[in-house]
């Protein structure tokens, strides 16, 4: 593979493109929405939940498991080899076809295989390797690597994959619909079948106790791959190793789910050792004898045993491949896997395999293309959390490299409202011209993007100077945990909330906290968010055991003392410590807090009815809490409005991203599909992100509010 070099010239070579948008756009929407309907219930929290205590065990067991593995495939007549890199893993393959005379070799559709380049070392022994899988075939006609995990050539159009067989296989009068290209390519591949001395496929799972294999697919080439050949070769990873045959059922219920959106893959196959049947030559290529069957299983390390004893990473290991993180994956939907990938994992698991696989340079080039907004962990049938691996990540190569005076300053969001906030009757006028904020480019932002306002008067110095509202009979207590951005850039959402929790019927008193953590963690500055985390932990869990609900109006707050806090403190923390836990599940957002105030019947709010329309975008990190609908559901609270709820995967800021120079195309063209869908309805638009708001105030033109400024305003 070509060195990469430039991440931002890659971003805008694809979306230049004029087929890559349609070909993914089509192909996304339709997994997705067949994912949809596959899950209609079925209770896929309780199902993954399954999924992940089995793999948790398995890969905790990985080391018996893989000598029970071995013992008893050997038994069975099968040879294994337990191959340390992958060029021992393709060197391996490669050397036992030139001992058996193998000159053309048949392949179903292997990840693994892509990992360890095995087509290149059979190449270069002289061996001619057939890919026949339907888009693993294109592919390799085209000279590519996969664009997908279980889609390979989702990046082509039809017209694409005509043209491509018209030239690669001399076709003057290509067919054009699907069902005839799919007939030519089949047609192509019996021949290659039937004269093949060697199959070779990977695994979706390795059962220890049977040596069985379990592949599942849609084309039937696994079964030819495996039965017609007389030599065949599995190549697979470690991590692929479950114990019982029992423990594949659950996968198989929720795999095909998360990854076509069927019910059952066409064809799952069980295959355990040798074939009894002796093999038929129907016209090898060697021209040789019949010969005896043999099985070859190739387990692959290259790196998955170091990441098992690495608890930062070990959750890579979980991954069953079926590529439901890509299809959810904002930035991935729109560049796809050749910009967004590692060779040859594509996307934010991609990059977390391409780290622990050995190809740390590959890792740190995508890395900063996850955007951390959690909607491939809300649809991970395992529930890897792969933002925080490619956080991780990040401030591996931070640690190594050193952080750049832009880590620094997006690392800092409290420091630079410490700073601006006073002076903002200088600063705002000075970041509004752009030719003031040119220089900024030298240090790898985007001059033409919009700097935040700051506010004189932050939050904290407003409740200040307001003093403690006295709440008679207060029905709760709430401590609002104050974000640097509402402090010193949005105090009016702040104050908004102050009066509609008190005028709910809340004492409310702010939390002295440090910042969140957030904006240093997407930095990759992990230090700095552990010692806020720290801080803010115990004061959190004072006030919680003083009574208090913890309540944010950032969702990239709540998820950072939700979800991050447990992993930034977990090896820190003393054993028994259950203070994150307390914090986490007695902090809420302030739109969740509001509505189940109402459905419990305590809140006292009175509202007046507002004649009014409003269009609201969900929060990433609200949909991967679930409480997505939490925001839409509070405004319906006031009488006589009308409210849409706009489906967006991500509206492309994400807090420091969009304004990153290399990514700012990016985050527009992420913007631009949310801006299209906002603007085919009148009314407010309303969030409750800063950086969301922040978006469509620049992409739209239009302003922008939070649930609690509107419902402010119906406070009788």
């Amino acid at each position: 593979m070509a060195l990469r070099t430039d991440i931002g010239a890659e971003i805008h070579s694809a979306l230049a493109s004029p087929t890559l948008g349609r070909a993914l756009e089509s192909a996304m929407a339709t997994l997705g929405s067949r994912r949809a309907l596959a899950f209609e219930g079925l209770d896929f929290q309780a199902g993954r939940s399954q999924l992940r205590s089995i793999k948790e065990d398995a890969i905790e067991r990985n080391d018996v498991l893989l000598a029970r593995l071995v013992e008893v495939v050997e038994q069975r007549g099968g040879h294994v080899i337990v191959a340390a890199t992958a060029t021992e893993a393709s060197d391996y393959v490669a050397r036992l076809a030139v001992e058996r005379g193998v000159r053309l070799v048949v392949k179903s559709k292997s990840m693994v295989t892509e990992e360890v380049h095995l087509n290149a070392a059979l190449e270069a022994v002289g061996v001619e390797v057939i890919e026949t899988d339907l888009g693993e075939r294109i592919i390799q006609l085209a000279d590519e690597r996969p664009s997908h995990l279980i889609v390979p050539a989702v990046h082509k159009t039809k017209a694409e994959v005509i043209d491509l067989f018209a030239e690669k296989m001399g076709l003057a009068d290509p067919p054009t619909e699907a069902e005839d290209l799919t007939r030519l390519v089949r047609d192509d591949l019996r021949e290659r079948f039937l004269q093949a001395d060697m199959g070779v496929t990977g695994a979706n799972f390795v059962v220890a106790d049977t040596g069985t294999l379990v592949v599942v697919e849609n084309e039937g080439n696994v079964r030819l791959s495996t039965q017609l050949p007389p030599i065949h070769v599995a190549v697979t990873g470690r991590e692929k190793i479950l114990e019982r045959l029992e423990d594949v059922a659950p996968f198989l219920e929720l795999l095909p789910r998360s990854a076509t959106g069927q019910l059952l893959t066409s064809y799952v196959s069980f295959i355990t050792g040798t074939p009894s049947t002796p093999p038929l030559d129907l016209g090898r290529a060697t021209g040789s004898t019949v010969r005896e069957r043999e099985f070859h299983l190739v387990i692959v390390d290259n790196g998955r045993g170091a990441a098992a004893a690495d608890p930062e990473l070990r959750e890579t290991l979980y991954c069953i491949r079926c590529g439901a993180c890509l299809n959810a994956c904002a930035p991935y939907t729109r560049v796809g896997g050749h910009v967004y990938g590692a060779d040859p994992y594509p996307g934010g698991i991609g990059c977390a395999w391409a780290q622990v696989t050995g190809d740390v340079e590959g890792a740190a080039h995508i890395n900063g293309l996850c955007t951390t907004c959690s909607r491939c962990t809300e649809v991970c049938p395992v529930n890897i959390d792969i933002p925080w691996l490619n956080t991780v990540i990040r401030a591996r190569a931070k640690a190594e490299g050193g952080l750049g005076w832009r880590d620094r300053m997006f690392a800092r969001a409290d420091l630079l409202g410490a700073v601006l906030s006073p002076l903002a009757p200088l600063a705002n006028p000075l970041m509004a011209a752009r030719a003031a904020r040119a220089p900024m480019r030298l240090i790898g932002i985007d001059p033409a993007r919009r700097p935040p306002r700051y506010e004189r008067e932050t939050l904290e110095a407003w409740f200040l100077r307001r003093g403690r509202a006295r709440v008679p009979r207060p029905e709760r207590r709430v401590a609002l945990f104050v974000d640097c951005f509402v402090n010193h850039n949005l105090p009016r959402v702040g104050r908004a909330a102050v009066v509609t929790l008190e005028r709910a019927g809340a004492e409310v008193v702010l939390a002295h906290t440090s910042c969140c953590g957030r904006p240093a963690m997407s930095q990759g500055s992990l230090e700095i968010a552990r010692g806020w985390a720290a801080n803010n932990v115990e004061e959190l869990a004072r006030l919680v055991d003083e009574g208090y609900d913890i309540v944010c109006l950032e969702p990239s707050c709540l998820s950072a003392l939700r979800d991050d806090y447990r992993r930034l403190l977990e090896t820190t923390l003393p054993a028994g410590d259950e203070r994150v836990a307390l914090v986490g599940s007695n902090v809420y957002d302030v739109t969740e807090y509001l509505v189940q105030a109402a459905r419990e019947g305590w809140s006292r709010l009175r509202l007046e009815p507002l004649v009014e329309r409003f269009v609201v975008h969900g929060h990433c990190h609200q949909k991967a809490l679930g409480i997505g609908s939490a925001p839409a559901e509070l405004l319906r609270l006031i009488p006589g409005v009308v409210v849409h709820e706009v489906e967006a995967l991500c509206c492309g800021m994400v807090g420091s991203f969009g304004y990153k120079v290399e990514y700012s195309e990016l985050s527009q063209a992420l913007g631009a599909r949310l801006f299209t869908r906002l603007n085919e309805h009148e009314g407010q638009v309303v969030t409750c992100g800063i950086s969301c708001r922040s978006q469509i105030e620049m992409g739209t033109e239009r302003l922008v509010a939070h649930p609690v400024e509107v419902l402010v305003r119906a406070l009788r």
